[in-house]
């Protein structure tokens, strides 16, 4: 039978895929028919997804009108699978790696029940999810290429296809990124773990980290009464720092500037980077109705990411914003993970229910009712609380990252109740997911978090993460789960696998950078980057030549600069060959 032979194919290649096919229902309107020429199209109700006439000589036509494509990429994308001509010829005009993206599993099924695929499985990779569409080979463009009856089907899902697959060709190459943190506050962090998270997706960093400068910009206060004075000296000390950040950006020549809520970078810092054709972008980490900077910060960068949406993007665009998206809260898993506790770390952070946090209006009201516990409140900002401050640990001081980490995975419960400076308990109107959520998930810890808008978008409620809406619900999970301990690890441990699936910074930053490449981005630096690649360089010099093969060696690296081919001399030994020589001369002049 056809379709069992094709599946042990698609076994072979991908089972999760072949178990999603062998299980898809017979898809309605869907409709085999012969062609004049034998052998068989595809109807999706009344239109075919080939030709009716002759498929094959149809699909020959498909892949000469792509050759110029096909010949100048190092990997080939197909989007829309139908019954598979276009890329059988596909296969037999190239030997590059090839991807089909078919959304619509049904299809699939129908298409390995109709002809033999054996060929086809064993040369190409089949997507049906955006999120495992693999990267494009490094090295070079990726053809994408567009089967036009199929995509019509669906033209939002496959030109989103398309997108990712450009934000992975450009992670795949490498690009070079600015990241731009503020002076102190919760987006410094996230400032840090977005530079790490982009040196792990292959791209070249540059972090400004202004946290250095933190403890100097707070001591302003102390410095004069007059609050006309101190508004100067903040003034005078942002240009320092805004021009400090641009003496090292120019001469990295990124491809993006990514600067964080607050960070110090000014208007004619921006203006600069636009003459010079480099990408801004602008993550606001913080909740639009409390901090209204944006309204003047919006318009000044080419893409401005929220960590809301709903009319928060509408007002963004309303105020200026030329590329305004939602882009949520996240996690780092080298920072933000299990740990092994000594047993004097246990007893220290360790306790049946915490809260790591600052002592806003609505925790200290709600935590009233939370006295009679084994409870422990870190962090600072509660002075005045007489009823919490037994509870408070190490007299209120700011706890570090390493520290809430571990508290995270002593505490049997961790509360995470999102702040508000009026609400006696749960702000309802509540609708972002601050980093908490993912960093406790992280650590395979059990959170009890206050249901917000959204947050079923992220987690599965009850079963990735537990939520309370009041104080009585809060008290009434806590007895649940501190009597039910498999149950919260169970709990705990689908959450910790749902964050390291779908919520990491990784996955942010290649969100934002797909978002930026279907809206304009191109890397400023391109013609740059490609005369310092080492494949290139050795191409031109020719394989055979012995500056062929001495640039050979670098293949590997994804760029090639003077001082790069130095330092590899200079780690060498033995007598220097004649190109070495040429090199150092080379060094020598420049200097």
């Amino acid at each position: 039978m056809i379709f069992e032979r094709n599946m042990q194919g698609l076994e072979a290649a991908d089972t999760r895929l072949a178990e999603r096919v062998r299980n898809a229902e017979r898809g309605a309107g869907l409709s085999i028919v012969p062609s004049k020429a034998g052998p068989p199209s595809l109807k999706v109700g009344d239109a075919a997804l080939h030709s009716l006439y002759d498929p094959a000589r149809e699909a020959r036509d498909w892949a000469e009108h792509h050759r110029k494509d096909i010949e100048g990429a190092y990997s080939i994308a197909v989007l829309g699978f139908g019954l598979g001509y276009h890329v059988e010829e596909l296969l037999r005009v190239t030997d590059k790696p090839v991807t089909v993206f078919e959304p619509r599993v049904e299809i699939l099924r129908t298409a390995l029940g109709a002809r033999d695929m054996s060929a086809i499985l064993a040369g190409v990779r089949i997507a049906a999810d955006c999120d495992d569409l693999p990267a494009p080979a490094p090295g070079g463009p990726v053809a994408i290429l567009r089967h036009a009856p199929s995509v019509r089907l669906a033209p939002e899902v496959f030109e989103k296809a398309a997108g990712r697959l450009e934000a992975l060709h450009a992670a795949a190459r490498g690009l070079r990124i600015a990241v731009v943190g503020p002076f102190y506050g919760g987006s410094l962090p996230v400032a840090g773990y977005c530079a790490s998270a982009l040196r792990n997706l292959g791209h070249e960093v540059e972090f400004i980290d202004n946290g250095v400068f933190g403890e100097t910009f707070l001591s302003i206060d102390g410095i004069t009464e007059s609050a006309p004075h101190r508004d100067i000296l903040r003034l005078k000390f942002g240009e320092f720092a805004s021009e400090a950040a641009m003496a090292r950006i120019v001469p990295f020549r990124p491809d993006i500037v990514l600067v964080l809520a607050q960070a110090p970078l000014l208007a004619p810092a921006l203006d600069v980077l636009r003459e010079r054709g480099i990408a801004t972008a602008f993550w606001f980490v913080e909740d639009f109705r409390h901090m209204d900077y944006w309204r003047g910060t919006a318009p000044k960068y080419d893409y401005f990411f929220a960590i809301q949406e709903g009319g928060f993007l509408e007002r963004l665009r309303e105020a200026g914003a030329r590329n305004a998206a939602f882009l949520p809260m996240a996690a780092s898993p080298g920072v933000h993970r299990k740990v092994e506790l000594s047993p004097g770390e246990a007893e220290e952070f360790g306790s049946d229910v915490s809260f790591v946090g600052a002592g806003y209006y609505n925790r200290r009201r709600m935590f009233e009712g939370l006295v009679d516990l084994d409870f422990r409140i870190w962090g600072n900002e509660w002075g005045g609380c007489p009823n919490l401050a037994p509870f408070i640990r190490r007299g209120g001081a700011r706890v570090g990252t390493e520290d809430t980490v571990k508290i995270f995975n002593a505490s049997r419960i961790n509360v995470n109740l999102h702040s508000s400076s009026y609400h006696e308990g749960v702000n309802p109107d509540g609708d972002f997911v601050n980093p908490r959520t993912f960093e406790i998930a992280a650590c395979g810890a059990f959170q009890l978090v206050d249901h917000r808008k959204g947050l079923d978008r992220f987690f599965r409620i009850g079963e990735e993460v537990a939520c309370f809406e009041d104080l009585a619900g809060l008290r009434a999970q806590i007895a649940r789960y501190l009597a039910n301990p498999r149950e919260r690890e169970a709990v705990a441990e689908k959450g910790r696998r749902r964050v390291l699936r779908d919520h990491t910074y990784e996955r942010r930053m290649e969100e934002m950078i797909g978002f930026m490449v279907r809206n304009g981005f191109r890397p400023a630096w391109k013609e740059a980057r490609e005369r310092e690649d080492p494949g290139r360089l050795a191409a031109e010099a020719g394989p055979g030549t012995e500056l062929g093969e001495y640039l050979g060696r670098f293949a590997g690296a994804r760029s090639l600069k003077l001082k790069d081919v130095i330092a590899e001399i200079r780690s060498g030994s033995g007598d220097l060959t004649r190109v070495e020589r040429i090199f150092l001369a080379m060094k020598a002049i420049r200097g």
